[in-house]
């Protein structure tokens, strides 16, 4: 036979509850009108009845508990961040780098006497060979110093020297010449200044050149590969003088592959942009020059050169 359990029915609980405050009450009742009671039950009595009925009845579960409602906020709307201002980015101008020669002392119209004393840093040539030359006002060699000194630091060698000369009249105009060359013998660097020189007297030294190099290229950079027979050439230089400024592209022996003249103006600092047409069947370790001749002695008063490669 088969018995089920009956579950309590806990909906009856109030009622019993109730039924039994009632019965408390009756017998209160009963005993203020004169009805015998056994046992006078106290005053407080009552509540503590209750009190304890109250707590002896069974907790009810999880499920018959009062749901608790958790308030929800309003749905609020998520502010999007401000809207950002466009940063722009500054483009640094190239910078121009120091020259590869910097006469330091003494500066352009100088008045000297003999001995000069030079000072300059110099980047060396090939097998760190430098030269240095000082010429007359008739283009006659004053004097030819051709040593090896090597360095590692940014600025070249420190070259201090004394410079003896004898001049022909009380005064006349002279030109001190540093120069370079690679290891194929073609140009490099060079860098003159103009001095008077004196027979008797006493110096007066100008400052020597800034730190900045009188010509640069932006591009092509160093070991750049150009293709298509067109070397394209940004730049800038601040002229000597009036003379024509040249740009050449040298092959391995010193061979022209190109050429392209330029008109500066004399003193001041001026950037450029040009073209130099080339043609060669393989690839070649050119050298680009950018040179200015000299206004009043023979040959160049500045030459700045860069390797790159040119292709077909």
């Amino acid at each position: 036979m088969d018995y089920k359990v009956q579950k309590p029915d806990r909906s009856s609980r109030p009622v019993r509850f109730f039924n039994l405050i009632f019965i408390l009450f009756f017998l209160l009742g009963c005993e203020r009108s004169g009805a015998s009671s056994p046992t006078p039950i106290p005053e407080n009595y009552v509540l503590t009845v209750v009190a304890e009925t109250m707590a002896a009845l069974p907790s009810p579960t999880q499920a018959e508990a009062l749901p608790t409602f958790t308030a929800t906020p309003a749905n609020t709307a998520t502010p999007f961040p401000p809207t950002s201002t466009p940063t722009i980015i500054a483009t640094a101008a190239p910078e121009i780098p120091r020259p590869a020669i910097q006469i330091l002392s003494p500066g352009a119209i100088s008045k000297t006497i003999s001995p000069i004393l030079l000072k300059s840093y110099v980047r060396p040539g090939a097998n760190g060979i430098i030269l240095i030359q000082l010429h007359g006002e008739d283009g006659r060699l004053l004097s030819h110093d051709l040593f090896p000194r090597e360095s590692v630091l940014a600025e070249g060698a420190y070259i201090s020297i004394e410079i003896p000369f004898e001049t022909r009249a009380a005064a006349e105009l002279g030109r001190i010449q540093i120069s370079t060359k690679d290891d194929l013998g073609r140009p490099l660097e060079t860098e003159s200044v103009h001095l008077l020189l004196l027979s008797v007297g006493n110096n007066d030294i100008n400052p020597g050149a800034n730190e900045y190099a009188r010509a640069a290229f932006f591009y092509p950079t160093k070991k750049t590969e150009i293709f298509g027979g067109t070397l394209p050439i940004i730049g800038e230089m601040q002229a000597y003088n009036d003379n024509p400024v040249i740009l050449e592209l040298l092959d391995e022996e010193g061979k022209k592959l190109g050429t392209r003249t330029l008109s500066l103006t004399a003193g001041s600092r001026e950037k450029f942009e040009t073209t130099i047409q080339y043609d060669v069947d393989k690839q070649v370790e050119a050298r680009l020059l950018i040179r200015q001749a000299d206004e009043k002695f023979e040959g160049d008063v500045y030459i700045h050169s860069q390797i790159i490669l040119i292709n077909p």
